[in-house]
């Protein structure tokens, strides 16, 4: 659901809420759904059942504009990916190490000298 970040504070559980919301979402059957069955999933939880993904910035009226949805919906189980192998660290050479190994593997110069074509 997008919304405004100001509309975002219509969703609690008082009458007046519901009411907000009743003006805001259009759906009886929503608006149930939202103050019964998922206010029943969530009483346990202290918190931090949404997300809120701000989104950009509406063009009529520069409101803020974001995506709020739950967090542990049912068809969002998620397998989690097997954590990558880092590639093995070399040590850090010091300074004069680290010149040593550039002047053995640069190519050789070349010396400067004065041809005649006489």
């Amino acid at each position: 659901m997008c919304v405004t970040i100001p509309n975002l504070r219509s969703l609690q559980g008082t009458l007046h809420a519901s009411r907000q919301a009743g003006a805001f979402v259009r759906g009886d059957d929503v608006i149930h759904k939202l103050f019964t069955e998922l206010a029943y999933r969530y009483k346990d939880r202290a918190g931090g059942y949404t997300r809120i993904l701000r989104t950009r910035i509406r063009v009529g009226d520069a409101a803020p504009m974001a995506y709020i949805e739950f967090i542990d919906r049912e068809n969002e189980l998620r397998q989690s990916n097997p954590p990558s192998p880092q590639p093995p660290q070399r040590p850090s050479l010091d300074p004069f190490t680290r010149s040593l190994l550039s002047r053995q593997y640069a190519p050789a110069k070349e010396e400067k000298g004065s041809e005649s074509d006489i």
